[in-house]
């Protein structure tokens, strides 16, 4: 299995449920006076997040 992270490159997915619950985990990390790189991954792990949940469910309407 394969996405498209939002720089554009091909990530491999090995093991689609711990992937998920890991981009769960990046996707809620805070702190106090972001800078601009923390704005932007906050943006990129909420966006691979939403694209392992959407594989997921692609896979299972497939079944």
């Amino acid at each position: 299995m394969k996405i498209i992270d939002l720089d554009g490159r091909e990530v491999k997915v090995t093991d689609l449920p711990l992937a998920i619950l890991q981009a769960d985990d990046y996707r809620h990390y805070r702190v106090n006076d972001p800078t601009e790189h923390q704005l932007y991954l906050y943006k990129y792990w909420e966006d691979f997040y939403q694209k392992l949940v959407l594989l997921e469910t692609e896979i299972r309407q497939q079944k």
